[in-house]
This record gives structure tokens, C-alpha cells and sequence, in this order.
């Protein structure tokens, strides 16, 4: 393996955390950008504002790759630095109206001759790469949908406040021979996971701005994702999420709040954590589930270490590509799919009448 200059963008953050931790165990050169220094301090730091794409680019040229874990309104700052630098680029998902944003600059990563990995963590991400391997195994399916659950004893939430608020509040898309919009939390099922029977609900998601092209064909995508503490986030999308990017100030105090109550993380607290997702293909006679469970590692819960982990394991699987793609366009299942399993997080295939 070619150990590699990684610059990770909001590397101090809760999955950022992750990612530069297992980028360091495997002998990269990492470089945490981010407005403040991370806790603890096991790379080297430079204080960035994503908004000063300019002064941004600057820091970014002598890196191999960026891997962006920022607030993901950031994205577009985050990708034009990127291109500036001529470095080519990844980053965790963005829901679906960032992502398409993302798409619009395709044409100017591949004219540099640059690979823009968007939605490359867990869901989007590790989903994608299944649903890859599901249509070269099985072919195009009717149907696709995605499920996401998780169990928890604790209170805190494990990852950015303003993306849960944001899926609360913003319409949610399907594809049903085009997109159509509905409300956050308007469908809701029971899924049965491995880790027991969770009530999901449909929410806005970036899978959905890429699996109707991936996937041509398919009459029906959908996604919806339930757990430990989700109808609270959705009582306080009422109260505090409008659904405006970058924040509001009634945003800013319940996140200061949660800050004061030890919420946001797991401060002096051991994670428990657990998340399931599947990747359901539908066909006229049959139904194939894949189901990957994650389980905690460390001081990290399963829901940070699957999603922090992903990107560090697709570049060391070697990145091919230009433009702006996303995980399903780029990543090579079996290795990756692998290298997943060796790390402890299970997948398994199930095929039904």
C-alpha cells in the first residue's frame, strides 16, 4: 500500500475523528483542516474556513487526496478548493439537493482530469457498493429500497445535528418513474433488521440522486430510516429546523444547549450504539436483502466507525475515475465489501420468494 498526503476537512468533528485515526494507523500523512484543532491531537493541524475557497485551494496543493467530513452545506466550497488545488476529492454525502448541486460540476473535476468520490460513508456509500454488487449478481431489479436502523441506550447524538434536522424537515424524494417529493416522515415501516424491528420513516437522502441513473430501469427507489431517539429529532425539527442551510440562531442555541448537557458525542461516555442498514432489491419472482451491521469500536459508536472507515478503505482499494461520480460508478465491490468485513462490520446476502 502507497501511504498517501491526505488532507481531511472538518477532520476534528465527530466522524472526521474517525477517519483521520484509521488514515494514521495505516501510515498515511494526514493533515486535519478545520476551524478548530482536534481532541486529541494525533496529526498535524491547519486552521481552515471552508468559505475562503481561494485561501483554501492554497493549502490544499501539495496533497494527494482531500477527504472532506465538513458540515456537508460546505461541499460545493469544499470541491471548488479541491479543483483549484488540482487534488482530487471525497467527501461522506450531502442529501439529495447537495448532491445534485455536486453532479453540476462534473465537466470541470473530469477537464482537470480529476475523480470527485461524492457519498462515499456509510449510507450513501457503503449502500451504494452494495446495490453495485447486488446488479452485477442479479441484474437491474424492479424495485430498490433502503432501509437504516440503529439501537442505543444513550441520549447523544453521534453525528451533525443540522443533517438530522435537515432530514426532518426538508421534503424527502422517491423515484417512481421520476422524482416525486413528499413529506419528511410522511411513510413509515417496520423493518425487521438483525439487531430487532425498528419503524423507519422516509426522509430526504442523497441514494436517490444517483440510483435512477446508476440503476436505469428500476420503476421504484425509495429510502427510510428509524432508531433510538429519531421522533424526538423529528419534534425538534418543528420546533428548531426550517430546513435553511447553514444554520439558524434557534439551530445555534439548541446545539450550544446540547453542547452544555454533554449531548453531542460521548464525552467521558462509553458508546453503544449498534446501526443496521439493508439494501433491498425487488424482482418479479424473487427479493435479495443485503444487510451490513456495525457494531462499536473504541470510543467511536458503530454508526461513526462504519461511516468514518468507508473512504479510508475505498482509497486504499485505489481510486478510478474522473468527474464527479458517486461510490456505486467508482468503487470495486469485492475488495472493498472485503476489507469491510475484516474490520468487523458483518454483511450478509438473503434471498426470498
Amino acid at each position: 500500500m502507497i501511504n498517501l498526503k491526505v488532507a481531511v476537512l472538518g477532520g476534528s468533528g465527530l466522524i472526521g475523528s474517525v477517519i483521520v485515526m484509521e488514515l494514521v494507523k495505516r501510515g498515511h500523512n494526514v493533515t486535519v483542516m478545520d476551524l478548530v484543532p482536534p481532541n486529541p491531537l494525533e496529526s498535524d493541524f491547519v486552521k481552515v474556513d471552508l468559505r475562503e475557497v481561494d485561501n483554501t485551494a492554497s493549502k490544499l496543493r501539495t496533497f494527494d487526496l482531500v477527504i472532506n467530513s465538513a458540515q456537508y452545506y460546505f461541499n460545493m466550497e469544499a470541491m471548488r478548493a479541491s479543483l483549484k488545488a488540482g487534488v482530487n476529492y471525497m467527501d461522506l454525502g450531502g442529501l439529495f439537493w447537495m448532491t445534485r448541486k455536486q453532479l453540476e460540476l462534473h465537466k470541470e473535476f473530469e477537464k482537470e482530469g480529476l475523480l470527485a468520490l461524492v457519498g462515499m460513508g456509510a449510507e450513501p456509500g457503503v449502500t451504494n457498493v452494495i446495490a453495485r454488487k447486488m446488479r452485477e449478481e442479479y441484474g437491474i431489479p424492479r424495485e430498490i429500497h433502503l432501509r437504516d436502523g440503529w439501537r442505543s441506550t444513550l441520549d447523544n447524538v453521534n453525528w451533525s445535528v443540522d443533517t438530522q434536522l435537515d432530514e426532518a424537515t426538508m421534503d424527502a424524494p422517491i423515484w417512481d418513474g421520476e422524482i416525486k417529493f413528499f413529506p419528511p416522515f410522511s411513510r413509515q415501516e417496520e423493518v425487521e433488521f438483525s439487531i430487532g424491528k425498528i419503524r423507519t420513516y422516509l426522509t430526504i437522502h442523497s441514494e436517490l440522486a444517483t440510483f435512477p441513473s446508476s440503476f436505469p430501469g428500476t420503476l421504484k427507489i425509495d429510502w427510510m430510516e428509524g432508531g433510538t431517539g429519531f421522533e424526538c429529532i423529528f419534534l425538534l425539527g418543528k420546533i428548531f429546523g426550517s430546513g435553511e442551510v447553514r444554520g439558524t440562531k434557534s439551530r445555534d442555541l439548541l446545539k450550544e444547549a446540547m453542547r452544555e448537557k454533554g449531548l453531542i458525542g460521548y464525552s467521558g461516555i462509553t458508546p453503544d450504539e449498534v446501526e443496521a442498514a439493508k439494501v433491498i432489491f425487488v424482482y418479479e419472482e424473487k427479493k435479495i436483502e443485503a444487510e451490513f451491521v456495525a457494531t462499536p469500536h473504541g470510543r467511536f459508536d458503530g454508526t461513526q466507525f462504519v461511516t468514518g472507515i468507508s473512504p479510508v478503505l475505498a482509497m486504499d482499494a485505489g481510486l478510478k475515475g474522473e468527474g464527479v461520480l458517486p461510490p456505486e460508478k467508482v468503487i470495486t465491490p469485492d475488495p472493498f465489501l472485503e476489507a469491510l468485513k475484516r474490520e468487523g462490520i458483518s454483511l450478509e446476502f438473503r434471498e426470498t420468494a
